[in-house]
């Protein structure tokens, strides 16, 4: 839902929807046992090449490249080169952040009534590139210049580049050129909230034909596209691993009809008859502070208790979003939801650099939450969570939180965008949303869905409009079925529900046996693949196998199992039996093989939500039954081995994961409070 300039409305001609502005990867899901005893509707495995941290299925990324100067102050014209080099870099940021808002301005959709609606125009977004994309160097013969080359993500239609005007140059790489502003290094620095420069005449609704030619420079950018994330599933697991699936959904204010009242009043009237409990009698009686909305669902796990609470500016009360201090509850209220909860919603209005809009911008200033502060949002570390942000032009935000130390890069992060117009009119994408994690199948258990799944149902939620849903941060999502049973691998079967929740029965090699669903080799134990299977002739899934589409492996192999047995990030005794208590170097993490051969585990590694601490020396070996211990430091009595540079757990909450040499997952801990002293965290 955009908010391009905080004074805009307009609906669309023909009557349609207003713009919220200011299926499985084969669209299946087969319950257990689904497929049934009938022979010819098995899976069958299909040999290799027979089939014909973003992932969307109407949307791609686009790498732009490209060069541009940054200026220094005068008053560094007499400092050393290393002074002025120091001071170029600290700008970096600044000049990065002015070709985005121009090249955002090029690509977004415009509407009809935008000051700058025949300028451009291509269903797409910008999100910032880092600085270590930069290659910063002096300008020959002036002392205060500085050229950069730069990379930004653009998000856009998977056609982008055969509908936006490029040429090819004369090395074959496709480029455009892009008119920007001339904004001074003092202007550029003028970023704070709500006061930003681009918000200023005449670069917000930005048009080069309305500007004159003395504030203008022209930035050639080349363009290519990004390669495309995997499928995978959402993690199921880390967001229910302790009982209790928290769902917070924040209504922003609307100017069309008042969506945020008619919107939140439908979700909580449906949540009511799908059969949650009501803290209060009726939806007018719901207040910020009157607790969640509950239901139990139940996963193969266990039972989960689910809690969702409903935000949204309730006029003439504590929260009226007319108000500064009706608008500052609802920021604090969404700041906490970031902070506490396992799944944040927001619907309402959005846009390119804007973030989220909780109060109505027309009357105050306070109420929202933009991009640039999303690095600095308390979120936690070492847990699973999701934001579904559900508005226009939604697809920078992605970025935003994978700025915050808490989720660098996307760990533990998935953040569900739009790269165009949505639909305000619909509750729709949010009760679909919630659909994910509560819709119980057959067998009694949540339907675990992939993400490819939730998209087209999302894409097709207002097919009048090309909204181009997107998830950043799926290449850490599971990429085998959360519910799958490794330890049922190659047993014989007659139906999906002799494989457990989240097993298949699959014809390889002439027997019937059960594997698991899969979207990547790295999903699958060591020696098989992620393959392609058919039904009738028609490829419907993918699912574990060996090269040679069979289970062919020996039992024992095949049920051997290394597990990450226990750890121990706050210890209070000598672990390691060096004859002293350190809570460093007496930290540890165990591995055990539980099943009946040795495994050869060389190469593989333990890290936490940081990134790697240590990577088991090349021919370690464990013999079946056997434990193998690792401490943070110290010289073990007892055998085990040594992190070099220390595990550096952290005892408030963290997520140990254990993959083989190749990468792929074996086992995850997590823990999400301080264990007390000497507590050994367990599955």
């Amino acid at each position: 839902m955009r908010r391009p300039s905080r004074t805009f409305a307009l609906t669309l001609a023909f009557a349609l929807p207003f713009t919220a502005c200011g299926d499985a990867g084969d669209g299946t899901e087969n319950a257990p046992g689904s497929n049934g005893n009938d022979a010819a509707d098995t899976l069958s495995v299909v040999e290799p090449g027979k089939e014909d941290n973003f992932l969307s299925l109407t949307a791609r990324e686009y790498a732009v490249t490209g060069a541009t100067q940054v200026r220094i102050e005068e008053s560094y014209a007499g400092r050393t080169a290393a002074e002025r080099l120091a001071r170029a870099r600290e700008l970096v940021s600044y000049r990065h952040v002015v070709v985005g808002w121009f090249l955002s301005q090029y690509l977004v959709e415009k509407e009809r009534k935008d000051p700058n609606a025949k300028y451009g125009g291509f269903r797409s977004l910008t999100k910032n590139g880092s600085y270590e994309d930069l290659d910063l160097r002096p300008v020959e013969g002036d002392p205060l210049a500085f050229e950069m080359t730069f990379r930004q993500i653009v998000g856009g239609p998977v056609d982008l580049l055969s509908v936006m005007p490029t040429q090819i140059s004369p090395e074959g790489r496709r480029y455009f050129d892009l008119q920007i502003g001339r904004i001074s290094t003092e202007d550029m620095q003028k970023l704070e909230i709500n006061a930003e420069w681009y918000r200023q005449a005449p670069w917000e609704g930005f048009d080069p034909a309305k500007v004159s030619a003395d504030r203008l420079e022209t930035v050639r950018l080349f363009v290519e596209p990004e390669a495309r994330s995997t499928d995978a599933w959402f993690d199921y697991a880390g967001l229910m691993d302790d009982g209790v699936l928290s769902v917070d959904m924040h209504f922003g204010w609307d100017y069309h009809a008042a969506y945020h009242l008619k919107h939140s009043r439908e979700v909580y009237v449906t949540l009511v008859d799908r059969g949650f409990a009501s803290p209060v009698a009726k939806y007018e009686d719901l207040k910020r502070d009157s607790g969640p909305l509950t239901t139990t669902v139940h996963t193969p796990n266990g039972p989960v208790e689910v809690r969702v609470r409903l935000f949204w500016g309730k006029p003439g009360t504590e929260t009226d979003p007319d108000t500064d201090a009706g608008g500052r509850l609802l920021e604090a209220d969404f700041r906490q939801s970031l902070a506490e909860s396992d799944i944040i919603v927001f619907s309402g209005h959005s846009g390119p650099f804007y973030g989220f809009a909780l109060a109505n911008w027309k009357k105050t200033s306070e109420g929202d939450v933009d991009d640039a502060e999303l690095a600095t949002a308390e979120m936690p570390t070492g847990r699973s969570q999701i934001v579904f942000a559900e508005g226009c032009d939604t697809y920078a935000i992605g970025s935003g939180f994978f700025q915050n130390p808490a989720k660098a890069g996307g760990e533990g992060l998935d953040v569900i965008t739009t790269t165009s117009f949505s639909n305000a009119e619909t509750a729709s994408p949010v009760l679909d949303f919630l659909d994910v994690f509560i819709e119980e199948g057959p067998d009694g258990h949540v339907i675990a869905r992939r993400v490819s799944e939730f998209l087209r149902t999302l894409d097709g939620t207002s097919p009048w409009f090309s909204t181009m849903y997107g998830l950043h941060g799926i290449d850490d999502n599971p990429r085998r079925h959360p519910w799958a049973d490794a330890g049922l691998l190659c047993e014989a079967c007659r139906a999906d529900g002799d494989c457990g929740a989240g097993g298949r029965c699959v014809r390889m090699d002439g027997a019937r046996v059960c594997s698991a669903e899969c979207t990547a080799d790295d999903a699958c134990e060591t020696g098989f693949i992620c393959q392609s299977a058919e039904v009738r002739g028609t490829i419907s899934t993918k699912v574990c196998a060996t090269p040679r589409g069979a289970c062919d492996v020996t039992s024992a192999a095949r049920k051997a199992a290394l597990v990450l047995d226990a750890v121990v990030p706050n210890p209070d005794r000598d672990l390691n039996g060096d004859g002293r208590v350190d809570d460093r170097t007496d930290e540890s993490v165990t591995v055990r093989n539980a099943g009946g051969a040795e495994i050869a585990i060389g190469g593989y590694v333990i890290s936490d939500a940081v990134g790697p601490r240590f990577t088991f020396p090349r021919g370690t070996r464990l013999a079946a039954g056997a434990s193998l211990t690792v401490f943070g430091g110290g010289t073990p009595a007892s055998g085990g081995l040594v992190a070099p540079d220390g595990l550096s757990l952290n005892n408030g909450s963290d997520t140990v994961r254990l993959r083989d040499a190749r990468g792929g997952l074996v086992d995850t801990l997590r823990w999400r409070s301080t264990p007390r002293p000497g507590f050994a965290v367990r599955h």
